[in-house]
């Protein structure tokens, strides 16, 4: 599959793979690799280090909101593993980096239990902008939209209906 291929020079920084799989067009940038915990190609690059190859998923369009298992962002990953450079790109290129997995940890929680002391810092430093304000807001929503199109999904607008009277959770 060519996507996994998109996930293994993301996985090994070969950025010159990379934008010519991605000049081509015919690749879903964020396909989610199953066997892998959902990781998209720009969770790789991030986990990695490879701030070159994140700027060009981005550039390319690659959401940097995707959640892999247990609700992780790109941002997590590099978190996770100390990517200060990559943490940069994502903060330069007005990406998220302050929304909560499904455990409610940030990406800067995750790099203070994985003592990345700079990352904290470069995390806190932008903690409160706007821009970082925005974004959490517009994840919000994306959420409340996808669990609303799960309920229809499943039944219908009755479901929708139900859910409308009960108490706000």
């Amino acid at each position: 599959m060519t996507e996994l291929v998109l996930h293994e020079a993301a996985v090994n920084g070969e950025w010159q793979t990379l934008e010519s799989m991605l000049m081509i067009h015919r690749i879903d940038i964020d396909h989610k690799d199953e066997d892998f915990g959902d990781r998209t190609a720009l969770h790789w690059a991030a986990s990695k280090g490879h701030a070159k190859c994140v700027k060009l998923l981005l550039e390319y369009g690659a959401d940097p909101a995707a959640r892999m298992v247990g609700g992780w962002t790109p941002a997590h990953c590099a978190a996770e593993t100390g990517r200060f450079n990559v943490l940069k790109v994502f903060i330069e290129q007005k990406s998220p980096v302050m929304i909560p997995d499904n455990s409610g940890d940030t990406p800067k929680r995750v790099a203070e239990i994985y003592g990345h002391a700079s990352c904290v810092e470069l995390l806190e430093s932008v903690e409160e902008s706007p821009v970082q304000k925005q974004l959490l807001i517009r994840d919000k929503f994306r959420t409340k939209t996808r669990k609303i199109s799960r309920i229809v999904a499943e039944k219908g607008l009755e479901g929708l209906q139900d859910k409308a009277i009960e108490p706000a959770s």
